[in-house]
């Protein structure tokens, strides 16, 4: 065989071997398939009064006979057709072939933001979301590829409820000891109830402290309207000393403070426990029961 001949033999075997490795590409690409993408749930996984944390779960099945790996994922978050929440993460995980996996996208909607952007939806009880997001895939054969997701729902719009300190009133009092009656208005602006796990308190009179305690477990607070909440205080006369006598007995007026920590639980299918806390000073004087 001359040499040209023989070159040419090279070549045309590199040819054949070079087809070969396209069609099998090709076969390759045709049968990889894209992962199936499907919101599997959404939760409330944080919530205070101010602002919620929504969580979605994002089931990532895998048909492939190969593993695939996610690179990264987008999110964007509408509430009543208005762009609220978008960003995007590198997130990496990889799915075995023929395999499922499951990972979460967490974010945060401000209620007052809420209401600055959708001002109709200031005096409404809920509002409807729609989530998409784009999942990018190394995927065989493919190389980077987008996969959307995208569901719909209704979550809860939440409003803070105000307290206010009603009345502060002497039930009992001897030289040694006294009995008040410290009460609190609880105004809840929201269409569900509030479940009272705890409250911790501490009232300072005239800068020194009374009073500080734990109470009001199993109270509940009515949705949409004022609670009363009393909290039975027992003082110490002869520890206090004689000018707690005097300001519990002559009516005069003192300053006060008084600061609280809620755990609280709201009765909302998508709710569960928070906690809300308050601050109130002033100054008032004690009436007689």
């Amino acid at each position: 065989m001359t040499f040209p001949n023989y070159i040419s033999v090279i070549l045309l075997t590199c040819a054949l071997f070079l087809l070969d490795g396209c069609a099998a590409l090709k076969d390759l690409s045709n049968s990889i398939q894209k992962p199936h993408l499907s919101v599997e749930n959404v939760r409330v996984s944080d919530f205070n009064f101010e602002e919620m944390e929504l969580t979605y779960d994002i089931k990532v099945n895998n048909p492939n006979a190969l593993s695939v790996q996610m690179l990264a994922y987008d999110y964007n978050l509408d509430i009543n057709g208005n762009a609220l929440v978008t960003g995007d993460q590198k997130k990496g995980l990889a799915i075995e072939a023929s395999g499922a996996s499951t990972f979460h996208i967490p974010m945060r909607l401000n209620f007052s933001e809420v209401y600055r952007s959708v001002q109709s939806l200031q005096d409404s009880e809920e509002a409807s979301y729609t989530f998409l997001s784009n999942l990018t895939f190394d995927l065989p054969a493919l190389g980077q590829t987008k996969v959307p997701v995208s569901k719909e729902g209704r979550i809860p719009l939440l409003k803070t409820p105000k307290i206010s300190l009603k009345d502060f009133n002497v039930t009992g009092i001897s030289f040694s000891s006294a009995d008040l009656n410290l009460q609190l208005h609880f105004d809840n602006p929201n269409s569900f109830g509030i479940d009272v796990n705890a409250l911790k308190y501490d009232l300072m009179i005239n800068g020194d402290r009374w009073a500080e305690g734990t109470t009001l477990k199993g109270t509940t607070i009515k949705e949409q309207g004022v609670t009363v909440l009393n909290i039975p205080i027992s003082l110490n006369i002869s520890e206090m000393g004689m000018s707690a006598y005097r300001l519990l007995t002559r009516g005069e007026t003192f300053d006060y403070q008084i600061k609280g920590d809620f755990d609280l639980t709201a009765r909302h299918k998508l709710l569960g426990q928070t906690t809300f806390n308050f601050l109130r000073s002033g100054n008032l004087s004690l009436s007689s029961n």
